[in-house]
């Protein structure tokens, strides 16, 4: 009786080397198929960003068509209105509420603004002017005209004045 307790080395056979074989082929067709898809994904992508970039363009240059015809709009929106404002109604309370406003008129291109606005008398409406030259919102607030209306049973002093904007 032999033992012998050391196993003959085993080779794979024919059934281990189609294995492996099919199993290499199937990696390699693996990678084949990796590399399409992942050049196919590059190129999509190359053509995605191209797409992105013209309809960004596109967008940009209908916003700033946009922009260009809302710029009148938000240099109006911008002016200090309420600074304005509170300074015209404070003006007329500090002439003793002898003066009210009629109209408002901004010339926002060049700077300036038109007041109308009536008073008991003229001397109230200078009053009022004198008041709107220490002004934070107005510079240089000049008297352009007045006049006596006599149609009115009371008289007041119509008068327009024009100012410049004050700088924020």
């Amino acid at each position: 009786m032999l033992l012998d307790f050391k196993p003959r080395p085993r080779f794979g056979g024919l059934l281990g080397s189609t294995l492996l074989l099919s199993g290499l082929a199937c990696a390699c067709a693996t990678g084949v198929v990796f590399a399409r898809a992942s050049a196919s994904r590059d190129a999509l992508e190359l053509r995605l960003g191209a797409l992105t970039s013209a309809r960004e363009h596109r967008v940009s240059a209908a916003d700033s068509s946009r922009a260009l015809d809302a710029a009148p709009l938000v240099r109006e929106l911008a002016a200090p209105w309420s600074l304005l404002l509170q300074e015209l109604e404070t003006a007329s309370h500090d002439a003793g509420d002898t003066v009210a406003v009629l109209a408002v008129e901004p010339d926002r291109d060049k700077g300036k603004l038109r007041v109308t606005a009536e008073a008991k008398d003229l001397k109230g409406a200078l009053t009022y002017i004198e008041r709107l030259q220490k002004s934070r919102a107005l510079k240089f607030p000049m008297l352009d005209s007045h006049e006596l209306r006599t149609d009115d049973k009371n008289q007041p002093v119509r008068f327009q004045l024009s100012a410049e904007w004050r700088a924020q």
